[in-house]
């Protein structure tokens, strides 16, 4: 029985110990879609802004010698982060843009924003080889993958334009076996790095709201002109140029006069620029207010009404509806 069952012995032992000490494992490091984008980023619409992508590890080990497939070959992989060429602090990772203006974020390993990648750590990540069933000096491929999830909180001030951030990623990777202990610290790991652009633009962005109608009041007569004010919020970023308009309300004439109606009567009325009312506000390029630039806070402007003397109409109430329009570049 010795003779017989000694060789089967040796051989178990043997495929063994070459399947796992032999093994010689080569990976590329690669980004999935060769950076990490995140897209226009247009702060009126979502000021804080998700992204995803993975790091792949794409592997292949030399297989001197197996048979029917019985092992596998383990490997542990880990991967760490560097801070980027826009920095980072103990909280956040920084893209920069025009003039060094910088914009945070920051990468994590799960969309739950949790647990970071911390500049100068690694995260480990397991895998194995399987075998084929018969393999004899062949390169046999795997992989792994790191989940990378982006996040841009919300902040104030971003400025139009594009920001970036060059990042570098270490992978160090190993074969182990049941005996290693966990962890990234792998005696005799090779390595290989990644560097990919993190970057985002973001886009000009205004917001417009009436924050004071015009209301004339109650009147007797229209013997003399009757003056009101009504208000507009505008919130563009800052060094974003913008202009606004006033349309000709219901039955208005272009470029002269709007007018109030009730019934088939009415009231003409105007609006203007300027306290002193000789500014017609309108939606042409010689009556818009124009040339106006962004501050990053709300800023209310006047508009300023009249209603010029003119014959008394029968009573009731006289109403318009003038749209108001804010282009921005």
């Amino acid at each position: 029985m010795r003779r017989i069952l000694l060789p089967l012995m040796c051989l178990f032992v043997l495929f063994l110990a070459s399947d796992e000490a032999s093994a010689d494992t080569r990976c590329v490091f690669r980004m999935s879609d060769g950076d990490f984008d995140f897209g226009a980023l247009d702060p009126l619409a979502a000021r804080q802004f998700d992204q995803a992508a993975k790091i792949n590890a794409e592997c292949v080990t030399m297989v001197p010698f197996s048979v029917l497939g019985l092992f596998t070959q383990p490997v542990r992989a880990c991967m760490k982060i560097g801070s980027g060429s826009g920095g980072a602090d103990t909280n956040w990772r920084y893209m920069v843009g025009p003039n060094g203006k910088k914009i945070r974020y920051q990468l994590y390993g799960s969309p739950k924003h949790v647990d970071p990648y911390e500049v100068g750590n690694y995260v480990g990540n397991n895998f194995s080889l399987a075998f084929r069933i018969l393999s004899l000096f062949e390169w046999v491929p795997s992989s792994t993958s790191f989940d990378i999830h982006g996040w841009i909180p919300d902040q104030a001030g971003l400025e139009e334009g594009y920001y970036i951030d060059m990042v570098q990623a270490e992978l160090i990777y190993t074969e182990v076996s049941i005996f290693t202990a966990s962890g990234c610290n792998l005696n005799g790991a090779k390595s290989a790095k990644v560097t990919f652009p993190v970057r985002v633009q973001v886009k000009p962005y205004c917001a417009l709201e009436v924050s004071q109608h015009i209301d004339f009041g109650t009147w007797q007569d229209l013997d003399q002109p009757r003056d009101q004010e009504g208000r507009v919020k505008v919130n563009c970023d800052t060094k974003t140029p913008y202009s606004l308009k006033l349309g000709w309300g219901d039955q208005g004439e272009a470029g002269k006069s709007r007018n109030m109606i009730s019934g088939k009567e009415k009231i003409s009325y105007n609006l203007f620029r300027d306290r002193q009312r000789t500014q017609l506000w309108g939606d042409q390029a010689g009556n818009m207010l124009a040339n106006r630039t962004g501050t990053g806070s709300p800023v209310e402007i006047p508009v300023y009404a009249r209603v010029p003397k003119q014959p008394t109409p029968s009573s009731g109430t006289y109403m318009d509806h003038v749209v108001v329009t804010l282009e921005y570049q």
